[in-house]
């Protein structure tokens, strides 16, 4: 079994509502109980992160993002454009933080480093669009606009509840997505209330897809027909109080694990990748690559 003894905390200056800096001390001196090198580092912006993580990657056979999912992300893809592998842990002080649920990485400051002591690996697909690799989801549609829209300093002040106040706004102004997808060769193709890509088995602070396989070269691909508003509304609810399970048989759902995926979007609606707002007419989605996360 590899030795590890060396481990790099990348953390994000909005970690834990900005007073991250107030517990490097003891995150450096627990972590020091197991790993000899223990480095804390940060960067100003989300390229900031990204480059640190590829910079350092072959230096630290471990490195841990200490932020939300937007931070992960940035790792991720930094470690990935290294060529190195180093294991890749999380600390998980941002605002919904759909990874660490997944991975059952409590919240709480000691246990959370309890978990980077313990060392439980598990592996981990991710999707590439040709560009950048995505760690847990790409969305369109019904609240999605929630994770971009919302301002830093709103949700640095009350959290998740950010998402609540801009959704409320936003779902009264959203339009039907008009897309093609082609699903491992299956052609789907109409207007749709929401889509979604999804590894893992949270989303918007919501566990929708429980006891998700995380590692089999497939995510899960989601889509909610339009109808009328209600009609579309109510499956959109259904997911996210009682899951993906909960809808499968719905005539509005169209539900799907997938390897590879091409969307053909018609109205140039923006979509989130990780939280992030990207824009697209056309683009590939494929697993094609997993990483080591540390688990719970």
């Amino acid at each position: 079994m590899k030795q590890y003894s060396s481990i790099l905390v990348l953390y994000s200056p909005t970690a834990m509502k900005g007073k991250i800096g107030d517990f490097l001390l003891i995150i450096k001196q627990r972590l020091s109980l197991r790993y000899s090198i223990v480095e804390c580092m940060t960067g100003s912006s989300s390229q900031d992160m990204e480059d640190l993580a590829e910079k350092n990657a072959t230096k630290f056979d471990i490195i841990v993002s200490c932020g939300g999912d937007g931070t992960l992300h940035q790792i991720v893809n930094g470690v990935i454009k290294s060529n190195a592998r180093p294991l890749v842990g999380v600390l998980p002080f941002g605002t919904c933080n759909d990874v660490a649920r997944t991975l059952k990485i409590p919240f709480d400051l000691n246990k959370s480093i309890d978990c980077l002591l313990r060392l439980n690996v598990t592996d981990y697909d991710i999707m590439n669009d040709g560009e950048q690799y995505g760690v847990y989801t790409i969305a369109a549609g019904y609240l999605t606009d929630c994770s971009y829209s919302a301002s830093s300093k709103f949700k640095k002040k009350i959290g998740r509840l950010a998402y609540v106040g801009t959704g409320v706004k936003s779902f009264f102004k959203f339009k039907a997505l008009p897309m093609t997808v082609i699903a491992d060769g299956e052609r789907i193709h109409g207007k749709f209330v929401y889509m979604m890509l999804v590894n893992g088995e949270s989303t918007g602070g919501f566990r929708l897809n429980k006891g998700e396989e995380l590692c089999n070269e497939h995510v899960k691909l989601v889509m909610i027909k339009k109808k009328n508003i209600f009609a579309s509304w109510f499956v959109f609810l259904r997911l996210f109080m009682f899951g993906i399970k909960n809808i499968r048989k719905s005539k509005l759902a169209i539900v799907r694990d997938v390897h590879k995926v091409e969307i053909e979007n018609h109205s140039n609606t923006p979509f989130t990748f990780d939280g992030e707002k990207i824009h697209f007419l056309k683009k590939k989605f494929i697993v094609d690559k997993h990483i080591k996360l540390i688990s719970g």
